[in-house]
């Protein structure tokens, strides 16, 4: 379980590296977004989110669907900005930050599913974690990391620090992020249990 610190630490950090957009936009792949990283699969998933129009009145379906095919046809891999003179409607951030508290409690299980010990890792080392499942998935986490899975289940922390880099478009600073976490961890490790 995350404690409260670790928790605002990773929301302050995946604000930082995703974004927080309180309007749709694609992302850098072609698809609808909104919030911190927020994946909208379709018209119906937008329209369960609680969009307000311009006067702060809630938004129709009609007024949701419009923006999300509007946003759709618009070129991808832009900066969030450049959507936002398609979209009328907007999320506020109250909506914003529940539905990124949904995601790191979805993400929290899937990480005790992939590695058993998760609870019982580092700090560095589940902030790390939270920001790599983030951005790939469980599926590609779990199945496209061999080496760096192999360190974390040995608690081999150098190592997956060394093996954590991820490629474009994600940017040299939120992999050193990332590494700087882990090593901390292999240092903190280090200095308790120094090798004889």
């Amino acid at each position: 379980m995350l404690t409260a610190t670790e928790k605002q630490i990773l929301r302050t950090k995946l604000e930082k590296y995703e974004g927080k957009v309180n309007y749709m936009y694609l992302d850098s792949k072609g698809y609808v977004t909104v919030g911190v990283g927020h994946l909208i699969n379709s018209v119906a998933d937008a329209q369960k989110l609680a969009f307000i129009t311009p006067k702060s009145l809630p938004a129709s379906a009609t007024d949701i669907k419009a923006d999300y095919d509007t946003v759709k046809k618009q070129p991808a891999n832009r900066l969030a900005s450049f959507y936002k003179k398609h979209a009328k409607l907007t999320l506020p951030n109250a909506e914003v930050d529940k539905l990124t508290n949904k995601h790191i409690d979805s993400f929290e299980k899937e990480l005790r599913l992939i590695y058993s010990g998760f609870d019982a890792f580092p700090s560095e080392v589940k902030l790390a974690l939270f920001d790599l499942i983030f951005n790939l998935g469980m599926p590609n986490l779990k199945n496209k990391w061999p080496m760096f899975n192999a360190a974390i289940k040995a608690k081999d922390w150098q190592k997956a620090a060394y093996n954590s880099s991820r490629t474009a478009p994600i940017s040299a600073e939120r992999n050193k992020y990332v590494k700087d976490l882990l090593e901390k961890a292999a240092k903190t490790a280090q200095s308790r249990n120094p090798k004889i």
